[in-house]
């Protein structure tokens, strides 16, 4: 995706001249380091455009673009700037090279704008009208369906309107035109649809009123869809926005947290459009998924994920050559990426395209060999570097010499102390003088064995870093002639894979890690059919990687799977001893060779070599393996109990170590007790810390158990902690107001309600009313209770003197907002303290004053239709209908609570402030029964 105008201009960061302008010049060397950091483009962006120096804007356009070729943003930038300069034909030429392949609103606008402005926006002419008219479609055609384009909705309206007809004919075909717009408009999930909405119904009504209704009918399904999914998307590009990198270019992924989460919203929103939540036909559909893969590529440029779903969607729906198209697109954007490049050979394989695949693989193999040997210059350089200066530290040269070698830009890390002697007074006596001169002899002894040591802990640094960065280059380098060996095998047969195999002996040494051969040696036995071949090469290359034990564990399982037990024995006794690395698995592949196919006296003879070879092998944890096969291990779990046994966790040869042998499966391991306890001494390594197992995998499990160590993370002192012990208080009923001089309470005259059974009647007796509430609320379950007279004016008398001020109260004590044993059902609508509430207005009707949604049955006047709500529910309250629960048929859980404002019925006392917001909005109603 490259234009023609960058060719003739040299970038911002290509120009190796200073710009003149000290700033500037520092953020073309933080971009020289790393060309994507997009902080330093913003800053360069802004300090560039405060210069009002237009070459120079250009330069840095021209580079950003070589960075980001799909940013939208930047080529409308550009366009603008070409456009402010005069230069018609840069601008036509990057619309012509990007249009099609950059799916930005904005670079469409400009597009647009830029066709108006040459044809005249003021001119009628028709040809220019017609003109404008074809660049609104294919504009749209484009990004119309974009989320961003209403915009340019209402623009193509707005100009189809202001056109000028004289006759009815052309009125008529402008009003279609208009209608179909918009129809068309309405039936998408833009941004401004309810705009251009609302438009269309005031067109609608302007062209015909009685006609209108049928027309908008027609469409209106169409827009209810497209506004709720309007609402769906939004929430989706709520995330995509809220996790997009900085300034919105993109960036190569690092993995962090907020990376993973950008990209998860993409794949979300992806999936949303893939659902057809707009129940389009499938052409309609397709061109939706295609637009949003091509805003997911353009915001995600560096992930090659992306890029290989987008193809993948192509061939799934039979466009090949769009996806050989869109692959040869990402192995140019991205020409590192081995799973590009990969994709890009398989897809022109499957499309015939044979040698097509193959400079594809030969180009894999070309730059990953490039990028060894500029790994291996690198360090060469900075080594060779190193080496100066640690000659010129061994030498005995004056100290500004030393000192001047210190400032190379290699080695600016590695400081010498300085010499602080002080000049010598005039009184200083000769042997003082001296001995000044060996003071400082000596410091500069040790300056220059400081400055030693420096260097040789930086040679060290840089040649373990060169060693990391090697091994991970040549496995890329080996992976590629991997994959070119299965394409030749696939196209060309077994004798291009051995020649194939005779060219990677002339490259060069220690390029090559040992799986190329592996995959070779095992082409040879699966696909040509020649174990002795096979054989041969893996016994060749067994010399080049002696010391490898990956190495010698394939060629063991070979030679174990291809029957050849006495070379399988051989290569054990040969090898297992010598292999640097891990010899576990070399060990435990033997050990379950022996213990199926192998005799008694030789596993008798491998377990006491086992023993004694690893500390934490002993005759049990051997018997254990020998008695299970693959994952069956019932022995050493149900009768050896090896999960649940501390003893095959301690010392000697039961202790656990870091590697595990064995042949079972990895789900029993231990940890080493004594070494539990100790201190954790580094931020990577749990000393003595690992896992015992029987199983014979090879599975180091002690970063999984660093959460319990106590050296790593700290832990509470148990033995230091107060157990909770909470002192109890009997609860006293105060003394009840009823029973001082004011005689006992009668509860069976008057208006009936309902009452406890008989053991709580006592207490009313008694004139203890206090005790009565409290029995009431510790058993609310008023369905089990005997209903009885009670007179609830008399007994609301006594409960209201319960005054929380009365020294005679429990200091706990707040007021009931719920009695379900007091009710009347001449009012059935009480306010209480609550969600929600209601009142009654003078002429007896039901008004809400609460902000939420009520139902229907809080507004009618008809008892059997109220109390569709449950006195569980949220909306605490309703009735029911006349039932055989109680003498009015109001249920127990059903009747109305006891309000702190209006108290009971037929109650004339004054009423009490309410609380809460429902009360303060409406300070008029305070209290109305």
């Amino acid at each position: 995706m490259e234009t023609e105008v960058m060719t003739e201009v040299v970038g911002l960061l290509e120009n190796k001249q200073s710009t003149g302008y000290p700033e500037v010049d520092e953020l073309k060397k933080r971009l020289l380091r790393s060309p994507t950091d997009a902080d330093a483009w913003s800053s360069l962006f802004d300090l560039v455009r405060s210069l009002h120096n237009e070459e120079l804007l250009h330069a840095t356009f021209v580079s950003a673009l070589e960075k980001y070729p799909g940013s939208g943003y930047l080529l409308a930038g550009l366009v603008e700037l070409e456009l402010s300069r005069g230069n018609k034909s840069s601008a036509e030429i990057i619309f012509n090279n990007n249009l099609f392949n950059v799916p930005s609103v904005e670079l469409w606008q400009s597009y647009l704008q830029y066709v108006r402005d040459n044809n005249g926006q003021s001119d009628g002419s028709m040809e220019s009208r017609s003109t404008i008219i074809d660049c609104f479609k294919l504009v749209l055609d484009n990004v119309g369906v974009d989320r961003e384009a209403g915009q340019i909705w209402i623009d193509y309206i707005e100009f189809i309107n202001s056109a000028q007809t004289h006759a009815p004919y052309e009125e008529q075909q402008k009003v279609d035109l208009l209608r179909e717009t918009y129809q068309a408009a309405v039936s998408i999930p833009l941004l401004k649809v309810e705009e251009i909405w609302k438009s269309y119904d005031a067109f609608e009504n302007s062209v015909d009123r009685m006609g209108a209704k049928q027309q908008m009918s027609k469409v209106s399904p169409s827009y209810m869809t497209a506004r709720t999914a309007l609402r769906e998307m939004n929430r989706i590009w709520d995330q995509i926005k809220g996790t997009q990198g900085p300034h919105g270019l993109p960036q190569p992924p690092q993995w962090s947290m907020r990376e993973v989460e950008h990209l998860d919203a993409w794949k979300k929103y992806l999936k949303w459009e893939l659902d057809n939540p707009l129940r389009l036909n499938e052409h309609e559909l397709q061109k939706r998924v295609i637009y949003a893969y091509g805003q997911m590529c353009m915001d995600l440029w560096l992930y090659p994920e992306v890029w290989i779903e987008f193809a993948e969607y192509y061939a799934s729906i039979g466009q090949q050559n769009e996806t050989l198209a869109k692959l040869l697109t990402a192995s140019s954007v991205l020409p590192d990426s081995l799973a590009v490049q990969f994709a890009y050979a398989e897809a022109a394989e499957k499309m015939k395209q044979l040698e097509t695949s193959k400079q594809v693989y030969e180009t894999v193999i070309a730059t990953q060999r490039t990028h060894i040997e500029e790994t291996n210059a690198k360090y060469s350089r900075k080594l060779a570097k190193l080496e100066k200066k640690l000659e010129r530290a061994s030498s005995k040269q004056p100290d500004h010499d030393a000192e001047q070698s210190s400032s190379d830009s290699d080695v600016d890390d590695i400081s010498v102390p300085q010499d602080d002697t002080s000049m010598a007074s005039d009184s200083d006596t000769n042997d003082g003088a001296a001995f000044g001169e060996d003071a400082r002899a000596k410091r500069a002894e040790q300056r220059a064995m400081q400055l030693r040591k420096a260097v040789e802990q930086r040679k060290e640094a840089l040649k373990q870093q060169q060693s990391d960065e090697l091994a991970e280059k040549c496995e890329m380098y080996t992976l590629a002639w991997v994959m070119y060996l299965r394409y030749m095998q696939r196209s060309e047969g077994i004798d291009a894979v051995r020649q194939l195999l005779k060219r990677s002996r002339s490259e060069p040494a220690g390029y090559m890690t040992h799986h190329f051969y592996v995959a070779a040696a095992l082409m040879e036995y699966h696909v040509g059919k020649r174990p002795i071949v096979a054989s041969k090469l893996l016994e060749h290359y067994s010399k080049n990687f002696s010391g490898v034990s990956e190495y010698i564990y394939e060629y063991m399982g070979y030679l174990i799977n291809s029957g050849d037990d006495t070379n399988a024995r051989a290569l054990f006794e040969r090898f297992h001893s010598t292999a640097v690395g891990d010899t576990t698995d070399i060990w435990s592949m033997f050990a379950d060779f022996e213990y199926n196919y192998g005799d008694l006296s030789a596993i008798e003879k491998l377990d006491r070599r086992f023993i004694d070879k690893f500390s934490n092998e002993s005759v049990l944890t051997r018997m254990a393996t020998r008695y299970s096969y693959l994952n069956v291990d019932c022995v050493a779990v149900n009768e050896f109990g090896f999960p649940y046994r501390k003893d095959m966790l301690h010392g000697g040869r039961h202790a656990s170590q870091s590697h595990n042998v064995g042949s079972m499966h990895e789900g029993m391991a231990g940890i080493d007790m004594d070494a539990h306890d100790e201190v954790h001494s580094g931020p990577d390594t749990v000393p003595n810390v690992g896992v015992a197992s029987v199983t014979g995998r090879h599975l180091d499990k002690s970063q999984l158990l660093t959460p319990v160590m106590p050296g790593r993370f700290a832990r509470p002192a148990l033995n230091m902690l107060q157990e909770y012990d909470p002192v109890v208080e009997p609860f006293v009923p105060p003394e009840s107001p009823m029973t001082a001089g004011s005689g006992s309470l009668d509860y069976r005259n008057g208006p009936t309600a309902t009452l406890p059974s008989p053991q709580f009647r006592s207490l009313l007796d008694q004139g203890d009313v206090l005790s009565y509430v409290a029995a009431c609320v510790a058993a609310p379950d008023t369905s089990a209770f005997d209903l009885q007279p009670i007179n609830p004016d008399a007994l609301l008398n006594a409960i209201m003197q319960f005054n929380p001020g009365n020294p005679t109260m429990p200091s706990n004590y707040r007021p009931l907002s719920y009695m379900p044993w007091a009710s009347r059902p001449e009012h059935p609508q009480q306010p209480y303290a609550g969600g929600s509430g209601y009142y009654r207005n003078e002429r007896g009707g039901a008004r809400s004053f609460s902000s939420r949604s009520q139902s229907r049955s809080r507004y009618s006047d008809n008892e059997g239709y109220r109390g569709r709500h449950h006195g569980n529910d949220s909306h605490r309250g309703g009735y029911g209908h006349p039932s055989r629960h109680n003498l009015h048929g109001v249920p127990p859980h059903r009747q109305p609570p006891y309000s702190r404002n209006s108290g009971f019925p037929n109650d004339n006392r004054p009423s009490y402030r309410g609380h809460g917001p429902r009360f303060n909005a409406r300070p008029s109603y305070r209290g109305r029964p």
